[in-house]
């Protein structure tokens, strides 16, 4: 399978690759400190843990970062908040999907689904205090910026947890595709993935007004609901058990083609086995709408590099190509990458 490390050979994205790392090491050592008189233990991080296939969103976050003319220790500052909304997320999604992907090991129960995440949460919030602590002292922030800092770090996520919420015990109304996009995607994944620029925006570090920030934001939000789209393709199954909506779903509720309406109407009122909830390629029982979701989840996920490559993010016509090739390749096997519906 492909791989994102044809990346490395911009010497841009090798620089936020070593950043990026250097972030994970400083949350590992936070993380170890916090941690020392709990009764958990934190373990060595794994050295996947590290690489750019595990970290390919975070570096391209530090790629805009360094596109939009941050300062060394901003781009350091901000990376590491980034991370804390990373882990943020990963816990709360853990808890919404019913799974568990990691950002912090520890010695607690393998098995320990939910209490690992909220162990996660209660963590990471005492970690970002501490970077907040840092950053005060090192002088980049001032005590008037903590109340701002702790409020949009709040924010950027709230929005997309708001649609999570109305989604929890399930919908009753199939939206149209283009309702799901606008309405749904675009807060509850679009959001998400231009949360990294919610920060640095606040303390005034970037400004709105300034058309690469736009380009970037934009582009950044495209990305998010192009993987939204591919996370309803490979997540057919257990969106129509919990009643989530679904942008596959709807295109076909809304698509026209009677056969797979009926497919699809005789699979809500089945008995769902474990098995089909989480099969991947139950999407192929849908050929056409499925299709359809693809060739629209490609058109907005191009858009969002074109973007990005229009801020200055050093992107040729074919390494965003393959950027995408690669993503498609990645949602639909799930297991080849950890924590990949997550912004990382």
């Amino acid at each position: 399978m492909s791989d994102f490390n044809y990346l490395l050979s911009v010497e841009l994205f090798k620089t936020c690759l070593e950043e990026q790392q250097a972030v994970l090491k400083d949350f590992w050592l936070k993380a170890r400190e916090l941690l020392r008189e709990s009764g958990v233990a934190a373990r060595p991080i794994p050295a996947a843990w590290k690489t750019l296939r595990h970290n390919y969103f975070s570096v391209l976050f530090i790629a805009v970062f360094h596109t939009l003319g941050l300062s060394a220790e901003q781009r350091r500052f901000y990376a590491r908040i980034n991370h804390c909304l990373r882990s943020w997320v990963t816990a709360c999604d853990n808890l919404l999907d019913h799974e568990l992907k990691e950002l912090i090991s520890t010695d607690l129960p393998q098995d320990a689904y939910v209490f690992k995440s909220v162990h996660t949460l209660l963590l990471t919030d005492r970690i970002f205090f501490s970077l907040l602590m840092d950053a005060l002292e090192a002088g980049l922030i001032t005590a008037d910026d903590i109340t701002p800092l702790l409020n949009v770090s709040l924010a950027a996520i709230s929005e997309s947890g708001r649609e999570e919420a109305e989604e929890e015990n399930g919908v009753a109304e199939t939206l149209s595709p283009e309702e799901i996009l606008q309405s749904v995607h675009r807060l509850k994944t679009g959001a998400l993935f231009a949360a990294p620029l919610s920060a640095p925006l606040k303390l005034g570090h970037l400004q709105l007004s300034d058309q690469r920030v736009q380009l970037a934001r934009q582009g950044l939000i495209r990305f998010g609901i192009g993987c939204q789209i591919l996370d309803d393709i490979s997540d057919l199954g257990m969106d129509l058990f919990y009643r989530k909506h679904n942008y596959l779903a709807s295109t076909i509720v809304h698509g026209g083609m009677s056969d797979e309406q009926r497919r699809l109407a005789a699979l809500r009122t089945e008995d769902m086995s474990p098995d089909l909830i989480r099969r991947v390629a139950l999407y192929e029982r849908f050929p056409e709408s499925a299709a359809q979701a693809m060739q629209r989840a490609l058109a907005v996920l191009h858009e969002a590099l074109d973007l990005l490559a229009a801020c200055g993010l050093p992107l040729s016509g074919a390494a965003r190509d393959t950027f995408v090739d690669i993503l498609v390749q990645l949602f639909q096997d799930p297991d080849r990458l950890a924590g990949i519906r997550i912004p990382a």
